[in-house]
């Protein structure tokens, strides 16, 4: 059974890849499908084919995905609307190749009453899947929490985390547990036609949060709810592009709107073992960079 991972440099696909090999795949059964293929060299040294494929440009979909089985979707970051031809040129090019199973990387937030900017896209995605005539397993992902963890010294020196969320609570998740979720879904047959949603164990506040972030750096950090509006120019100031402010704002809504906070137990029944949490993985990470510094 060969599997191939569309979108395996970047910062989830790795991680997929990596859990693949620990879970027991063959390199030789894997496809590393990627932008730019110097940036995968890595994986290739390792025996993972490494194939060119620009979701922009069907013709190389096609040829990418010649002789595979199992076809893992990681979307895009692009806009709503290019992101949703991205996809439809990702099904057609996987249909022609005759891939039997495309696994896709959904998003919690993917119901008709989202307030998250994205959510139309992952509708779409989900549904096309579906009506494609391939077998299709979905993975919706909860919020991930290793940017929180990438973003601790500016909290550390402002001594603020500072979101516009009043009462949500987030079932975070890391980008770890959820590559090992992935890989378990791409192994086996057994999960066609399913659709998995993947939290981790715990739904937490943002107060909580913040006391977890302290409990990790040793510096007080106090949680500070600001306005959409203060939180959007505090992202513009950052260098983040526009249209992902949008993103995030709206991201930041649907937490507020309840829809980041539900916890399943989809990661442990997958692979065996529950995700970390979060106190647990700051403290990790947190601790074992202050050590390393």
């Amino acid at each position: 059974m060969t599997i191939n991972v569309l979108g395996a440099s970047g910062q989830l696909g790795r991680h997929v890849v990596q859990a693949l090999l620990d879970q027991g795949a063959a390199p030789g059964d894997l496809s590393a499908s990627v932008r730019s293929p110097d940036n995968a060299s890595g994986l290739a040294a390792r025996g993972v084919a490494v194939r060119h494929a620009d979701y922009d440009a069907p013709d190389t979909l096609r040829e990418a995905f010649q002789g595979t089985d199992i076809l893992l979707l990681i979307p895009t970051s692009a806009p709503v609307e290019p992101r949703i031809l991205q996809h439809a040129h990702a099904l057609q090019a996987a249909r022609e190749a005759g891939v039997r199973r495309v696994v896709f990387v959904s998003v919690s937030a993917a119901e008709p009453t989202s307030l998250f900017s994205v959510a139309p896209f992952l509708l779409y995605a989900e549904s096309a899947l579906r009506q494609s005539g391939m077998e299709w397993t979905i993975l919706r992902t909860g919020m991930y929490l290793d940017p929180v963890a990438e973003w601790a010294p500016t909290l550390v020196e402002t001594s603020r985390l500072p979101y516009p969320v009043a009462r949500g609570r987030v079932a975070y998740i890391t980008r770890e547990d959820i590559a090992r979720a992935l890989a378990a879904a791409c192994l086996t047959t057994d999960h066609a036609g399913t659709l998995y949603e993947l939290t981790g164990p715990e739904a937490v506040s943002m107060p909580e949060l913040a006391q977890a972030l302290s409990h990790a750096t040793g510096a007080p950090i106090a949680y500070e709810h600001v306005t959409e509006e203060a939180y959007a120019e505090s992202c513009r100031a950052d260098g983040v592009p526009e249209p992902l402010v949008e993103v995030l704002v709206t991201m930041y809504r649907a937490v507020d709107n309840g829809e980041f906070g539900r916890v399943t137990g989809d990661v442990e029944a997958l692979t065996g073992r529950p995700a970390q949490t979060v106190r647990a993985y700051l403290d990790s990470v947190l601790r074992r960079d202050a050590v390393e510094g």
